[in-house]
């Protein structure tokens, strides 16, 4: 097999292989591969799946098992941790093994890079999920954008032929107009420390839009973006005075501050304003990734691109449109249709044409996502089993129950198997209780996955994840109802063979020698490909020592982790 001279590494979030089997025909790009991708068992929400991806371990190995996960330093049976926060930082990412061999490296947006570990090897990286400074909102004439941290305090107004939003003593001095339709950047004061306004990026988005029928300021929120490695100096100067949105603006749109949603009597506009803001994250993430390619010198390459995942969550139901849809609803899946296509031929073919010749380039999601029907409850149907017991404020009391599902919504069921046992009741009757008390439009579809054991304090222990029906999620609360109509547009969250879970890896360009990818694939399977068809360069003397294969093993849960994690060292 011959070595490629580079890898460019794409990671598009949450791009299902069913949704790009929808765009592709809308794509005048060439795409030699397409391959669907196996979700992560028994959770496949992003952090582990992206943790499995880079590290090549399984979720048994690296213990992550959702966005967050049941905490069992807290003390307290319901307590949460962050994913992001309490990944094992001891294990060997691609990235960590490539400065071991002597590569050199460049990563976009990644999550999990430790910049210290890769000393010299490291040109630059782009650190954007920083604290939030201040959350994305929808301002009216007469408010004031207001963040102190920022020293911004800008009031707002309408222009006198009612055609603009204007913003009045921005930051750089005078008062700046904002066209009915359209999106400044409001650069920050030079003044500002970078620990809050970090080291680039310093500015803010705005966009003026009219939200039913009135003039309105949608403020992108504001991240600080931080710059690590040898070339940081530049990257600091390249984008310094354009905002990289990264706060979410679709909780606006949850929210109902874009205006009435299309299912509930809108004629479009909330979902088109959204996805114009949306818009502005695009160009922020694939800016940097552009510089990124621009920048070279690289042997690897890493992007970071979140945008589709987040519209999915919002909208994707609207592209599985019922049989009594409205025209403007049709009319909103097909603009939803277009956008995705735009951005994602923007992204492959923008990325293409820099790539230096030799350069492999690879595109995959983490997951895929499934459209929503259904809302469950299952702590609901506990409770009026007998089988979790309520504190007076209404909330899960474990000192006298037997189950709940965790608050962490990361798919995990709480058993506690001595009081369960007292009562006779099993992890089967569970699922039997939930499946008779489903809606007859579902189908009975409940299942028990196996993964990670938890054990928390009190006798609560479990290798148990529950699988809900298809087009359903799991929510925590007990006083929900046990099933409602889902206002949320899209989700994943335990492992599921339904098409819409899968995702999909891309290859625009087949290199000729690389090996065929096996089928099915899974995302512990990605890492010691991809790494071993890139041609190792000569050792750097200043290449650093990442911790070392066993080290990040003896952090795993098993011995057969071991073995896969050292066998692409």
């Amino acid at each position: 097999m011959s070595a490629c001279k580079g890898l460019f590494w794409l990671l598009v979030d949450g791009l299902s292989h069913t949704l790009w089997q929808q765009l592709a025909p809308r794509l005048p790009v060439r795409i030699d591969c397409v391959v669907p991708l196996e979700p992560l068992s028994p959770n496949c929400q992003t952090p582990p799946s992206l943790f499995s991806i880079w590290s090549g371990l399984d979720a048994s190995a690296h213990g992550l098992t959702g966005y967050e996960i049941p905490d069992p330093q807290a003390g307290d049976p319901l307590a949460v941790a962050d994913a992001f926060g309490r990944w094992p930082r001891t294990t060997a990412m691609v990235w960590d093994r490539w400065a071991a061999a002597g590569g050199r490296i460049r990563a976009s947006a990644v999550p999990f890079v430790q910049p210290a570990r890769l000393a010299g090897a490291l040109l630059s990286h782009t650190e954007v999920y920083a604290p939030l400074v201040s959350a994305p909102a929808v301002l009216a004439p007469g408010e004031v954008l207001s963040v102190p941290a920022l020293r911004l305090a800008c009031r707002l107004s309408v222009s006198a032929d009612g055609r603009a939003m204007v913003l009045h003593e921005v930051p750089m001095g005078g008062d700046l107009r904002i066209p009915l339709g359209s999106t400044a950047h409001v650069a920050l004061s030079a003044a500002l420390p970078a620990a809050v306004a970090g080291d680039t990026n310093r500015a803010v988005a705005v966009r003026a839009a009219l939200v039913e029928g009135e003039p309105r300021l949608c403020f992108l929120g504001f991240q600080p973006v931080f710059v690590h490695g040898r070339d940081a100096a530049l990257r600091r100067l390249a984008l310094r005075h354009r905002a990289c949105s990264v706060g979410n603006p679709a909780r606006l749109h949850a929210a109902g501050a874009l205006g009435r949603h299309v299912d509930q009597g809108g004629d479009g506009a909330a979902e088109l304003l959204l996805l114009d803001l949306l818009d502005v994250m695009h160009r922020s993430f694939l800016d940097d990734i552009l510089w990124s390619l621009r920048a070279g010198e690289a042997e690897l390459i890493v992007g970071y691109y979140p945008v589709i995942d987040l519209v999915s969550h919002q909208l994707l139901r609207h592209l599985q449109p019922s049989a009594t849809a409205t025209p403007a609803q049709l009319a909103v899946a097909d603009a939803i249709r277009a956008r995705l296509a735009r951005w994602l031929f923007e992204l492959f073919d923008g990325c293409a044409a820099l790539l230096a010749p030799g350069c492999r380039f690879v595109a995959h999601s983490d997951h895929g996502m499934q459209p929503l029907t259904h809302d469950l409850a299952p702590n609901r149907c506990f409770a009026q089993r007998g089988w979790l017991a309520l504190d007076d404020a209404g909330q899960i009391d474990p000192a006298r129950s037997m189950v709940f599902y965790h608050p962490a919504e990361n798919g995990w069921l709480a058993l506690h198997p001595a009081r369960m046992a007292s009562a006779g009741v099993t992890a089967q009757a569970l699922v039997e209780a939930l499946d008779a008390a489903l809606p007859p439009e579902l189908a009975k579809g409940f299942r028990l996955i196996e993964g990670p054991v938890v054990e928390l304090d009190g006798g609560w222990r479990s290798p148990w994840y529950l699988q809900p029906p298809t087009a359903s999620r799991l929510l925590k609360s007990p006083r929900l109802p046990f099933a409602a109509p889902s206002r949320k547009g899209g989700d994943h969250t335990c492992w599921s063979d339904a098409p819409w879970l899968k995702g999909v890896l891309l290859e625009p360009a087949w290199q000729s020698g690389a090996a065929p990818w096996r089928t099915p694939l899974t995302l512990m399977d990605l890492a010691p490909a991809l790494m071993a068809h890139l041609a190792r360069p000569a050792q750097a003397a200043t290449a650093p020592t990442p911790v070392s294969a066993s080290a990040s093993a003896s952090a795993s849960a098993s011995a057969s982790a071991q073995v896969k994690a050292q066998a692409w060292h």
